[in-house]
């Protein structure tokens, strides 16, 4: 269960952390990379296609490979200096490759900045990692096998994002 209901609306639950999606893994695999760890690994931007050239070219993601999260950066809250971000889409592969083509084909134009988290992993966890959370969370972006229904947030830090 979650220890805390995360919603867009935070209501200064900042730094709240879902707990479904690490008891799962933890249940299920013997070494399960975190939340955490998905949440807040290598996080990097872009701009929509609509604003700037592909800005996602300048991040150094040739060879590498796991599971990344689309982010929309959402309101501040100035209590506890975060930016409340919820996941928009999840997926796995050749992040460059996988970043050139959201770039080019999602349908970013009302967030304009476009956040990303990625953590390297072998393919066969990557798989299962982004499943899990296609079966825990609702991400709008994601249209195939996506039953979950809890929605999926975090809070940064500017240092985070910068």
């Amino acid at each position: 269960m979650a220890s805390q209901s995360i919603c867009f609306d935070c209501g200064c639950s900042c730094g709240a952390v879902d707990t479904v999606f690490d008891e799962t893994a933890a249940a299920e695999m013997r070494a399960p990379p975190t939340l955490d760890e998905l949440c807040r690994t290598n996080i990097a931007y872009y701009c929509d296609r609509t604003i700037d050239g592909i800005l996602v070219r300048g991040w150094p993601l040739w060879k590498r490979s796991g599971v990344y999260v689309l982010w929309h950066k959402d309101e501040y809250c100035d209590v506890h200096q975060r930016f409340h971000m919820r996941a928009l889409y999840v997926g796995k592969g050749a992040f460059h490759a996988r970043m050139l083509d959201h770039w080019a084909s999602k349908p970013t134009a009302d967030i304009q900045l476009i956040y990303f988290s990625y953590l390297n992993l072998p393919n066969r966890i990557a798989k299962y990692v982004e499943q899990l959370l296609l079966d825990i969370y609702d991400l709008p972006l994601n249209v195939s096998e996506n039953s979950g229904k809890a929605t999926l947030c975090a809070h940064f830090t500017q240092t985070e994002i910068d």
